[in-house]
């Protein structure tokens, strides 16, 4: 979750999630404007329904008409839950304007141990420090609904090295580069660029090696980020390699299919890939999704 010391300066670009579909919506107006009043049923007054009390309300400071009084896309309420401040816009649950599912303890979260390759395999719910600094908790992009379909967003997972040139040109190419090392990619998949920045896709980048082919760190995502600027795409370290020891093909980039609900929809093998469709996880996404 949020780290209390911010690694870099906030994005000049804030996906813009209005993340309410994970709560209820809002409903009537205010029955009584007095601090403290009751609803019919005898409950505390709630006006903005968000879960917070006008009367807890007027003691935070936070506004009871509004969900998120400093309009940073995240709850007042979840704010209180992990520390960060809902009356200031730069404090926020994620730096990178991520999204955030408050019932995530209720899903089933996997087990490193137990994961496969499979599909209807889980991947298992764990966080990870981002090209923020934050700690990252994959399982807020769950079920995610807030975007042009209305329909929950897959996921691409990206397993990409520090010292491969192909990773690389794929990063160029996501983040809207066009050139001769990334027109190619465009012309067999031409839908993906859209699809995510839309976030109908999430593509979830895994660093799994630095330069040297080592454990990456915080360092390989910030300068990743630095040369493959996308607000759009999370960077996430593998640190311990979990990821890779577990979803590895001998090859990068290497991409998988994973469903709304974090299980295993497609994992290619060699057989799979050909010269027309180099990456075919990629290819479902712009065929099917």
């Amino acid at each position: 979750m949020k780290n209390s010391t911010r690694l870099l300066p906030l994005a000049s670009l804030l996906i813009p999630l209005s993340l309410a579909s994970c709560g209820k919506s809002v409903g009537d107006p205010m029955l009584d404007g007095e601090t403290g009043a009751e609803t019919e049923t005898g409950e505390p007054l709630d006006s903005d329904e968000d879960g917070l009390s006008d009367e807890e309300e007027a003691v935070l400071g936070t506004d009871p008409f509004k969900k998120d009084t400093d309009g940073d896309n995240y709850w007042d309420p979840w704010e209180i839950d992990e520390g960060t401040d809902p009356l200031d816009y730069d404090s926020r649950i994620y730096t990178g304007s991520w999204p955030y599912r408050p019932n995530k303890d209720d899903l089933d979260p996997g087990d490193w141990s137990a994961t496969s390759q499979q599909k209807g395999s889980r991947f298992p719910r764990h966080e990870f420090v981002d090209h923020h600094g934050d700690m990252v908790d994959i399982y807020d992009f769950t079920n995610f609904t807030v975007n042009g379909s209305g329909d929950p967003a897959w996921f691409i997972v990206d397993l990409s090295a520090q010292w491969c040139g192909p990773c690389h040109n794929v990063a160029n190419w996501i983040a809207g580069v066009d050139s001769s090392d990334t027109a190619w990619i465009q012309g067999f998949y031409p839908t993906v660029r859209d699809k995510v920045h839309d976030l109908d896709i999430w593509w979830l980048t895994f660093i799994v090696q630095n330069q040297a082919g080592g454990l990456p760190t915080l360092d390989d995502a910030t300068s990743w980020f630095e040369v493959h600027k996308d607000n759009y795409i999370p960077i996430l370290v593998d640190a311990d390699n979990r990821v890779l020891d577990a979803y590895g093909a001998g090859a990068f980039p290497h991409f998988f299919l994973l469903t709304p609900e974090m299980e295993i929809e497609y994992f290619p093998s060699g057989a799979d890939q050909t010269d027309d469709n180099p990456y075919p996880a990629v290819g479902l996404v712009d065929t099917y999704l």
